[in-house]
């Protein structure tokens, strides 16, 4: 057998276990997200878990539609599913809340961590493989990223686990091995797009290991045939919603020419801060070692897959468009299992002490020193609303953090029967999500802004003074909400550990009565390249 658990591998669960609680306590848990992109992923789950709620299955489309008319911060089209399916079984178990949200990364950081230590007790003792599961997750970057509702590192956990299986083919070649790897693999990239780097690497690295007739093996044909459908059906999905994913990739204005040495450095600039200064030092100790020393044929075959990994890797990164350190998370494991290995060699009977020290030293200072970003506020707003806004109520939002004050609304508010529209997607056509891309205006004068106000009957408004003002239809909206027709009934402060765009958030309501129509909105939905019209009925 592979694998027969033991007090030791127990200690280490339960270690690995009480380490990723220790970064979901330090998360922010209560509405506060940072990232804009972080309550869009637990609001998705929202999503996936409403609708097996309801079953729409006759009109999905139309059931999707009139979601994103309550909650309109969705982008389940945009990112791949599997994140979400998982992470709606959490919504399911224990309500949809941010903490909810947050635990389902969690779960991913155990996962991490497990299959780290699986990976480093091929290399190394076992008090180093848990210190290699501790440095992990632990390391500055991933428990940054860990305490965020975001997709790197659940990601990065199910790739480290489709390697393991990777690397127990290569030592049984047993076929449910290659076909279970295979199946992790494209989970890692129905998590995260990024990780279809992995697909080359890792079947480089059978054939280093195992040689070129590795390839004509029939476990191996079928699980290249197994992931070759995948990856179609991967690419349909990206060409059919994720026309951003596409620009990222293919490279955008202010992107760094894929010609330039900068562009080739960026990644390697960022292992330090990423890993931190000592555990890198000891990393590329452990890498010179490797290359130095008489290995075993286990030492030589993790050593075969980190070089995979981290060259293929590196390459695939670098020569994409976006540039983003969060985006090179995945390259740190490799760096992790050498500077474990590097104790090794070096201390010999002190790696226990030395490792451990070692890996709980940067995960400790990570948990303490290391809190990620954080802006308070909007679940009082979004309670206000909640609270003081009439039956049916249309809530229009004008502020930079719609994705805080969506999810805050779906969480924590209980009320179903409200549409919030955006000032972002009625006023302006914001190219692929972001305005340093492109801002299409709509050419609406004040009259037709307050028409449109009238019309689409607009009982509240959510204003975050000054946003996007230097805009010819923001300025004119400032005007039609300060001209007299509308009075601010609340002001709420917006705080937090960063400095932020916004510092307050007013509530206006009209001073006239509301009388809604039936009335079509026209939305644009530029990440997925599409546009829907929805009916506000009558009041």
């Amino acid at each position: 057998m592979w694998w027969k658990p033991n007090l030791r591998d127990a200690v280490a669960g339960v270690s690995i276990v009480l380490a990723s609680l220790a970064l979901l306590a330090t998360a922010p848990v209560n509405g506060n997200f940072w990232w804009s992109d972080a309550p869009r992923h637990a609001l998705n789950g929202a999503f996936v878990r409403d609708f097996l709620l309801a079953h729409p299955w006759q009109h999905p489309l139309d059931w999707a539609t009139n979601y994103y008319l309550r909650y309109p911060s969705l982008t389940i089209f945009f990112y791949p599913p599997l994140f979400y399916l998982i992470e709606s079984v959490v919504f399911l178990a224990f309500g949809v809340s941010h903490v909810a949200a947050q635990a389902t990364v969690t779960l991913f950081v155990v996962l991490l961590g497990m299959s780290t230590y699986r990976l480093a007790l091929r290399v190394v003792q076992p008090w180093g493989a848990l210190a290699a599961a501790l440095l992990a997750i632990g390391a500055p970057a991933m428990a940054f990223w860990a305490r965020q509702v975001m997709l790197d590192v659940p990601a990065c956990a199910v790739l480290m686990t489709a390697a393991v299986f990777f690397v127990r083919y290569a030592e049984r070649m047993e076929g449910r091995d290659i076909t279970v790897g295979v199946a992790l693999l494209l989970a890692s990239m129905a998590i995260k797009l990024t990780m279809v780097f992995a697909v080359p690497a890792l079947f480089l690295f059978l054939v280093i290991d195992r040689g070129r007739a590795l390839l004509h093996r029939r476990e191996v044909v079928r699980a290249m045939v197994i992931g070759l459908v995948g990856l179609c059906a991967g690419a349909v999905l990206t060409w059919a919603f994720g026309s951003a994913n596409v620009q990222s990739v293919a490279g955008r204005s202010g992107d760094l020419p894929r010609t330039s040495w900068q562009a080739w450095l960026f990644y390697a600039r960022t292992i330090e801060s990423g890993l931190g200064l000592i555990p890198t030092m000891f990393a590329l100790v452990g890498a010179a070692l490797v290359t130095w020393r008489p290995l075993t044929t286990t030492d030589r075959r993790v050593w075969a897959l980190c070089v995979a990994w981290l060259g293929v890797g590196y390459f695939f990164f670098s020569a994409i468009g976006l540039k983003d350190p969060r985006q090179g998370l995945v390259l740190l494991l490799p760096f992790v299992l050498w500077a474990v290995y590097a104790l090794q060699r070096i201390l010999g009977r002190w790696l226990p002490v030395a490792s451990l020290m070692l890996a709980g030293g940067t995960l400790g200072y990570s948990v303490l020193f290391l809190a990620p970003p954080h802006v308070d506020g909007y679940d009082a707003v979004a309670a206000y609303v909640a609270q003081h806004a009439p039956p049916n109520a249309v809530v229009l939002f004008h502020g930079t953090r719609d994705g805080n004050f969506v999810f805050d609304m779906r969480a924590e508010s209980g009320r179903r029967d409200m549409a919030i529209l955006r000032t972002d997607k009625l006023l302006v056509r914001v190219v692929a999500g972001e305005r340093v891309r492109g801002v299409e205006e709509a050419d609406l004068s004040e009259d037709e802004i307050r028409r449109m106000i009238h019309e689409v009957g607009v009982d509240v408004i959510v204003y975050q003074p000054g946003f996007w003002e230097d805009l010819r239809e923001m300025a004119r909206l400032a005007a039609v909400v300060h001209g007299g027709e509308f009075e601010r009934v609340a002001q709420f402060a917006i705080s937090g550990s960063v400095d932020t765009t916004e510092r307050t958030i007013e509530i206006y309501r009209p001073r006239y009565v509301v009388q809604r129509v039936r009335h079509t909105v026209a939305l644009d939905m530029p990440l997925i390249g599409d546009r829907f019209e929805m009916l506000l009925p009558a009041r």
